[in-house]
């Protein structure tokens, strides 16, 4: 029987999964060609991989523990204890086992909000360019605080304001009033006039929906500046344009809650887009915020439209994930680079067991809709850990089964830092609750977050084995050698075209400067002579119109100066009649005083008649 050649039958071909020390067959192979293939087969095995480096805790998701205080008189501190970073959870059943739980920070009820967050989020938000941001979650039961970690009130402000002052802080020199840089689909574009005016107005209109709030926003200003102590950034370079956005996810459909049909209720799902991997949603109302009051501003308008309702553990129960991002694009002067990072604050809506919160009806689909997010959530960070420890090939981390989890798969996947404050409230009641949020936290907390990427053996085939085998030859180093000449030969060459090309631009950019100088001298001159001309013409039009108006005037004139004199010749006919009639009138008055003085001596005489007759 003949024997199968090499090349056809799969069983002889060579099998990179053998392993062989090439570099010394390859030593062995400088005498002679063939007698080096027949050496594949007598190969020495290669040293095993060197183990991992031991994960520090630094490089893994920060995780934080907030306890709430406790409101009851119910003993709480039988079922968890606080032993440095580590908390021991034992039910109250003589039979149950003490649980150990790790955390990277772990806060009793004593600690303030400032030391929540000068530990846990103010070292993830640095002014260094060019990194992604990171996305900051607060996570727990219903009724543990998450919301008053996240946000806070006007006495003590939460994480939210805190990192807008400080971001307004350190920035403070560098901040643009103008939106001319904007973040669209995860792509940087450029505003014109009318789209700055658009975005400034928006603002403005938010404004006066919040007519009072100034007031509130200086206390709480000024309670941030004097609990912390932010750096101011010493770059002068730079120019920083701040956007805000803010969503809720709820029943798994994703909102905008600063769009301003929110307000009247009519509000439409919105839909989650990708771009090269990064998620983002599609027609997202992105604010401009030039300062910390407008920011502040935006925030608590979009918690007006956010969704809230009332079970048996909270009174005011946040029945939606919401997530408040806060974009900040940086342009450098000199270097005309354009980084973007994007901070996201997650306020997770608690995870609840629907015989304790008492839901039914709409609170019930709520409830059910949130706990499959937060399940998904889970089921991501457990793929992502078993996809660290094994070797094996990657599972798909399942990020597209929640609309939670598409929108902060960035962090999810490695991409961008990640912390988590989990809030506990520590009552027995709600022990096993309790458990499970426990459970869900010590999985993040395992999760290596910036592991330098370790050197695996791939998969090989033949094409690779025969390719790793010609490329360890002498002679292939020695034409590694000559490209390696020819590439340092051609970087320098570049070099100098560069250089030249540089020069010719500068000259380029100096005949460009000059023309337009001439260009402005010449356009200048042009002005001159046409104002001089419009304004030579204009004087010799206003000694027109004037002769014109001085002609019309007297044309008008002329036919009434004769109408003026027969009134007057009129005028003075009457008044000579005036006068003989006044004449006339004067001696009729003198022959009426004459007739008078006739009738009284007639009256007289009369009575004297009548007398001398009696």
């Amino acid at each position: 029987m003949l024997e199968a050649e090499n090349s056809v039958d799969r069983r002889m071909r060579p099998r990179p999964n053998i392993r062989v020390n090439l570099e010394r067959l390859m030593s062995n192979d400088s005498s002679s060609s063939r007698s080096s293939s027949q050496s594949h087969r007598s190969s020495s095995p290669i040293p095993p991989e060197s183990e991992p480096e031991p994960v520090k805790d630094s490089d893994t998701v920060k995780v934080c523990l907030r306890l709430r205080p406790h409101l009851r008189n119910n003993p709480y501190k039988t079922a968890f204890k606080i032993h440095e970073n580590t908390l021991l959870a034992r039910g109250v059943d003589e039979n149950s086992t003490e649980r150990q739980y790790t955390f990277s920070e772990i806060f009793d009820e004593e600690v303030s909000q400032a030391d929540v967050y000068d530990r846990c989020i103010k070292p993830s938000i640095r002014n260094v360019s060019g990194e992604r941001g990171a996305t900051f979650l607060t996570y727990g039961t219903s009724g543990s605080g998450k919301t008053y970690t996240l946000l806070g009130n006007n006495a003590s402000p939460g994480i939210v304001p805190r990192a807008i002052e400080q971001v307004y802080v350190e920035y403070a020199n560098n901040i643009s009033t103008n939106p001319s840089l904007k973040i669209d689909k995860t792509a940087v574009s450029f505003l014109d006039d009318e789209s700055v005016y658009r975005e400034l107005k928006k603002v403005e209109s938010m404004k006066k929906l919040l007519q009072g709030n100034e007031s509130t926003h200086s206390r709480m200003r000024s309670i941030i500046r004097k609990e912390h102590d932010f750096e101011l950034s010493k770059d002068p370079d730079l120019r920083v344009f701040i956007w805000v956005s803010f969503v809720e996810i709820y029943n798994e459909n994703v909102y905008d809650l600063l769009a301003q049909e929110s307000i009247f209720g009519k509000r439409k799902p919105m839909k989650i887009l990708s771009n090269e991997g990064n998620a983002y949603i599609k027609d997202l109302s992105c604010v401009f915020a030039g300062s910390s009051e407008d920011a502040y501003n935006i925030l608590q308008f979009g918690l007006q439209s956010a969704t809230y309702g009332s079970t048996d553990v909270n009174s005011n129960s946040s029945r939606s994930h919401s997530i408040f991002f806060m974009t900040i694009v940086s342009y450098s002067l000199s270097t005309q680079l354009i980084n973007y990072s994007v901070y996201k604050f997650c306020d997770l809506a608690g995870s609840e067991r629907l015989k304790k919160t008492g839901t039914f009806g709409d609170r019930l689909k709520e409830a059910q809709k949130i706990n499959t997010s937060l399940m998904v959530l889970g089921r991501c960070l457990e793929t992502v850990h078993k996809n660290q420890k094994s070797k094996k090939l990657a599972d798909l981390v399942p990020v597209r089964d929640s609309k939670l989890t598409m929108l902060i798969q960035s962090a999810l996947l490695g991409k961008e830092k990640l912390s988590m404050i989990v809030n506990l409230y520590p009552t027995e009641e709600y022990y096993d609750e309790n458990l499970n949020v426990l459970n869900f936290s010590s999985i993040a907390k395992q999760i290596v977050l910036q592991r330098k990427p370790t050197q695996r053996r791939d998969r090989t085939t033949r094409y690779s084995f025969f390719l790793a085998q010609a490329t360890s030859s002498p002679s292939a180093r020695i034409d590694t050698n000559r490209l390696m000449l020819e590439n340092e030969r051609l970087k320098q060459e570049l070099a100098c075209e560069s250089n030249v090309y540089r020069e010719q631009l500068a000259e380029r950019d100096l005949e460009i400067q000059l023309l337009k100088r001439d260009i402005l001298a010449q356009e200048l001159q042009l002005r001159n002579e046409l104002t001089d001309d419009f304004e030579s013409y204009c004087v010799q039009r206003e000694a027109t119109f004037q002769t014109r108006l001085k002609q019309t005037r007297e044309a008008a004139i002329r036919p009434y100066e004769q109408q003026i004199t027969h009134l007057n010749a009129k005028i003075e006919h009457l008044r000579n009649i005036i006068n003989d009639m006044e004449c006339e009138e004067d001696e009729y008055e003198k022959k009426l005083k004459v007739y008078e003085t006739e009738l009284n001596k007639y009256r007289v005489k009369e009575k004297r008649d009548r007398r001398l007759s009696l």
